[in-house]
């Protein structure tokens, strides 16, 4: 599966903001303020003082979705938000977003009394020298929906101890790798790796001790890993811990961790453990992953959960042995690949496109619903 030109999978495969802030994700790149600071080099001034750097374009915003009903569309929201949705993408203040989605927010749940819980997706589309594309998707459930499709555990309570500083430099190497590409040190391709999923890999000198120190020190304190990836109170803990178990020695024990994960409450730790399942998926074959979990994330309630699920779902199906899964795929899931690829995202539409076309053995172009729409009628 070759990788997008707008992002390192075409899955997004990215942290998402977890800040409570809405922050955007970012599909090659980190999600910290919302838009990245792309410093060029200045001449100075006639005077001793430096000229300030520009200002880092703002992205561009190329979509907006809804997913989850259909009592409004991406169009009502452009034109009944289109101001807010600017100054979202035009703040680094954390605080500000925040205010700003709630608003968007409040707005739906007050205009939509069907409506019962709605979560903005805001995604970022990183290509090494190019303005940021963004794309919003307003992620719905409806009352009469809320316990199908929101179906995750209790929060869980627990506080523990870092083991041996693992936590902290999972995340110290984040923070540096992201860094890195916005400051185009490495790309955003796919690097070489030493455990069963790498979010950038360790190959540059830079983060090369990160990878020594992960595959040496989480086999030992993999026990207290898995304690704090299950009960943890802390989500970005938990979501760490997912990236950390994923270099343990055992394939078919990581994927059983990272199971369980698909009911936890935070929408961190159940992207971060899909993203390991698919890194299993697509480039361990011989690690055996149960596909029905992952048609039915393939409908869950954020943008990361559906896009995380059907990379899962491309992983196995493109397996040696994945024409086995086509039939299951299409009962389970045809109608709502469907929906996905309706959807501008690309993280979600794209995926979508390349599963339909694997496991119908069709072409049709990506756009043309009626096509699908048909052959799924005549498949079912």
């Amino acid at each position: 599966m070759p990788p997008s030109p707008i992002a390192l999978f075409m899955m997004a495969f990215a942290l998402p903001a977890c800040d409570g802030s809405a922050a955007p994700e970012a599909a090659s790149a980190p999600p910290p303020a919302a838009v990245p600071s792309l410093l060029s080099s200045a001449s100075p001034a006639a005077s001793a003082a430096p000229a300030a750097p520009p200002a880092a374009p703002l992205p561009v915003l190329k979509g907006v979705d809804v997913y989850g009903t259909d009592r409004f569309d991406g169009a009502w929201v452009k034109t009944r938000f289109g101001d807010v949705l600017q100054r979202f993408f035009g703040t680094e203040d954390a605080a500000e977003r925040k205010v700003l989605a709630n608003e968007m927010v409040d707005v739906i749940l007050a205009e939509h009394k069907a409506i019962g819980w709605v979560e903005l997706s805001p995604i970022l589309y990183y290509d090494r020298g190019e303005v940021l594309k963004a794309y919003v998707t307003v992620d719905v459930v409806e009352r009469r929906e809320l316990k199908k499709r929101l179906t995750f555990g209790p929060q869980p309570k627990g506080d523990f101890e870092d083991p041996a500083g693992l936590l902290a430099a999972w995340k110290d190497y984040q923070e540096t790798y992201f860094r890195m590409m916005h400051e185009n040190e490495i790309g955003p391709e796919r690097a070489a790796c030493p455990a069963f999923h790498c979010l950038g890999g360790y190959e540059h000198e830079k983060l090369r001790p990160y990878g020594e120190r992960f595959v040496n020190d989480v086999p030992p304190n993999e026990d207290k890993l898995v304690r704090i990836l299950e009960a943890d109170k802390d989500p970005e803990d938990r979501g760490a811990a997912a990236f950390l178990l994923a270099h343990i020695k055992d394939g078919e024990k990581l994927v059983s961790l990272m199971l369980p994960m698909l009911n936890d409450p935070d929408a961190l730790v159940r992207n971060n453990a899909m993203r390991v399942v698919a890194d299993v998926a697509m480039f361990h074959h011989d690690v055996p992953v149960p596909l029905t979990p992952f048609l039915k994330a393939l409908d869950g309630p954020t943008t990361t959960d559906r896009n995380k699920a059907a990379a899962v779902t491309w992983g196995l199906i493109d397996r040696p042995e994945g024409t086995k899964l086509h039939a299951q795929v299409i009962k389970e899931a045809g109608p709502t690949l469907l929906k996905l690829l309706k959807l501008e995202q690309p993280n979600n539409h794209d995926v979508a496109y390349r599963i339909l076309k694997k496991v119908s053995g069709k072409d049709f172009p990506e756009r043309d619903y009626a096509a699908w729409e048909k052959w799924l009628a005549a498949a079912a």
